[in-house]
């Protein structure tokens, strides 16, 4: 079964290479030619780090720490290393191992149960589909160490609270010295949603996780932030998750590539995705959720087993060279999958009119 599984993905990622459209997130570029791009840039002139000291990994941290508006931050290779360790630091300055989120976040459905396996927390969970409410914090009734809200709520269909609601769960746990963490994995588009900068929204928490190869479309790499403290004490705790790489410079680079390419357009991002998704609400046979879409991304809830569109979704691949979908998952509503739409730079490659036809063609 694993080398199946194996085959599938290879095949698949073969289909996707030889695609000349991408319907979400930004093109794809053969992997000789990423490196030349990168070897080009003026951040490759600086010395390797090692272990995440000095070099491009610094230039990042500071670089991120700025726009953020927060005193420290530490690059980590992976998000969930990131926020395993900021939750231990809040649970241990609690001295309490209780934490609060929404159970359609991605630490709670995505991680492998890290959370609580992994990062001994003992898990509160609020809500159900949308972003959970401050009500919904308050009827809590034993102590927490720390509440995460993730922004935006992808599973849920990149749903974001509204801004009145999230300023005041931070002012709830402000005044009773809860940790408020964002798991800002898109915080740069949340940031453009909202119509806010980054340091306002990063203002309202505590600790603050941001990723670079989703919206930014780095090779990989995240950064946690926070006060002096929180951050020195998270240092050891990378260390004991296995998170001190002998030098990270090529996501590093990636990293400040992706900020310089991308921060500036997350607004038309936004604007696009609502764009898109007015013309397709309508036209062609999925639903459309949410109307119009919070953040540059949205969900199309298709009908068919997740197996099925993704045989015709390699199909239509195959057919056309246009990639809409990387991955179905089951919809809520019976006979029917989830297919995300991502807004990026690949959009600039077709019009909202080529959309409608191509996922006209597909459902």
């Amino acid at each position: 079964m694993p080398e199946n599984r194996d085959q599938d993905r290879s095949d698949k990622a073969l289909v996707k290479a030889a695609c000349t459209h991408f319907l979400s997130q930004h093109p794809s570029v053969p992997v000789s030619q990423r490196l030349c791009q990168l070897a080009a840039l003026p951040y490759a002139a600086e010395q390797p780090d090692l272990y995440g000291k000095g070099g491009a990994t610094a230039l990042l941290e500071r670089r991120v720490a700025d726009m953020l508006g927060k005193p420290a931050a530490l690059f980590f290779t992976k998000g969930v290393t990131a926020q395993l360790c900021s939750l231990r630091v809040h649970m241990e300055a609690a001295g309490i191992s209780r934490v609060a989120l929404h159970p359609q976040s991605h630490l709670d459905v995505d991680e492998a149960g890290a959370i609580h396996r992994v990062g001994g927390a003992e898990v509160v969970r609020l809500g159900r589909y949308q972003p959970f409410s401050l009500a919904d914090l308050q009827a809590v009734n034993e102590r927490l160490a720390a509440v995460v809200i993730e922004l935006p709520l992808r599973r849920s269909g990149y749903l974001l609270p509204k801004m009145e609601a999230l300023q005041a769960i931070s002012d709830y746990c402000r005044a009773r010295q809860i940790a408020l963490h964002l798991d800002g994995a898109r915080l740069w588009e949340a940031a453009a949603a909202y119509g806010v900068s980054l340091e306002d929204l990063a203002a309202l928490a505590d600790s603050v996780y941001v990723s670079f190869y989703k919206g930014l479309g780095g090779l990989g790499g995240a950064m946690l932030l926070g006060a002096n403290d929180h951050i020195a004490a998270a240092l050891p705790w990378k260390t004991r998750y296995g998170g001190d790489h002998f030098t990270s410079y090529p996501q590093a680079i990636s990293a400040l590539a992706g900020l310089d390419d991308h921060i500036g357009r997350m607004g038309h991002y936004t604007a696009r995705a609502r764009s898109l998704a007015a013309a397709l609400d309508g036209s062609i046979d999925a639903i459309v959720h949410p109307k119009p879409p919070h953040s540059n991304a949205f969900q199309l809830l298709i009908e068919g087993t997740p197996a099925e569109l993704t045989e015709r979704n390699l199909a239509f691949a195959r057919n056309h060279g246009v990639w809409l979908f990387n991955a179905f998952t089951e919809a809520p509503l019976a006979g029917r999958s989830v297919g995300e739409i991502v807004i990026g730079a690949a959009a600039d490659n077709y019009t909202d009119d080529e959309a409608v036809r191509w996922l006209s063609r597909f459902t």
